[in-house]
């Protein structure tokens, strides 16, 4: 299977030089909806900062190997973070597509100007991008009547779909997510999910997701990456073992990447997590 990203000794960390992630060996296939489950301060926002281009936190770049493949791309997500700022949000804005939790929108676009952003940064014009936006407002179940409707207008709930509709409404090769779903209720993130579904296959488009909402996760994700560390040494580095590498089966079960069986998936979960 083709791989989006293949990860190899990558060591990250901020301005103070502790290393806060280590992944030694990680894979991620394309086509695929990943979510990263750990707890607060393991490094699951670093990790999608450094593989989106959003925070340069690699701190062994000449040691580490982040190739990023997508149609004709093959780069390595090192080697881009030494171009200029210019080059790196032209990549980023080819490839890459994201949302958070908190919205980022911007309060003197119009609803509808914020969801067509990325169309209308590639020149095509309000009224073009116009369906496309809209075709995906009904799908979340947003009134069409928002599109004109100034930013402070809208509720909170609002906000975020719009933001999800801003991060799928143009073509992508990733879609990152950091906690996309926190403010929302549990029907509404369903359908979130199952929206994003629908596009990572229209697509063959994949995304990252980080999140705290384990029922989510066992519900949509294709494969769920579980960051720890290693209490045995004492180790506070959030790192990935191919034993937390959990890939859905046809029938919906759960397996380790060496093949294990996972027969309890929350309760494995929760042992991984909480240790």
């Amino acid at each position: 299977m083709d791989s989006v990203f293949k990860i190899e000794n990558l060591e990250c960390a901020y301005s103070n030089g502790k290393t806060v992630l280590h992944i030694e060996d990680l894979e991620i296939p394309k086509g695929k909806l990943v979510f990263v489950l750990g707890v607060s301060g393991i490094g699951k926002s670093t990790l999608i900062e450094t593989l989106g281009l959003m925070n340069n936190t690699i701190k062994n770049a000449n040691n580490c190997k982040i190739v990023f493949s997508n149609q004709d791309t093959n780069d390595n997500i090192g080697d881009i973070w030494k171009k200029d700022n210019s080059y790196i949000s032209q990549f980023r804005r080819k490839h890459f597509s994201f949302i958070f939790q908190n919205t980022n929108l911007m309060p003197n676009f119009t609803a509808g100007e914020n969801m067509a952003v990325r169309m209308l940064l590639e020149g095509e014009s309000i009224a073009d991008s116009k369906d496309r936006v809209m075709h995906f407002m009904d799908k979340l179940d947003l009134d069409r009547s928002l599109f004109d409707r100034n930013i402070y207008e809208l509720s909170g709930g609002q906000r975020q779909r719009l933001a999800f509709v801003r991060a799928i409404a143009s073509d992508f090769g990733v879609l990152f997510g950091d906690e996309p779903t926190g403010n929302l209720d549990k029907n509404t993130s369903h359908k979130l999910m199952r929206t994003l579904k629908e596009i990572l296959e229209d697509l063959n488009g994949s995304g990252l997701i980080v999140s705290h909402d384990i029922p989510l996760a066992l519900n949509f994700a294709d494969i769920i990456l579980l960051l720890s560390r290693n209490d045995a040494v004492h180790d506070p580095v959030g790192r990935i073992n191919h034993d937390h590498y959990m890939v859905r089966q046809q029938d919906d079960s759960w397996k380790s990447l060496r093949g294990d069986a996972i027969n309890e998936p929350h309760h494995f979960i929760n042992q991984v997590l909480l240790k």
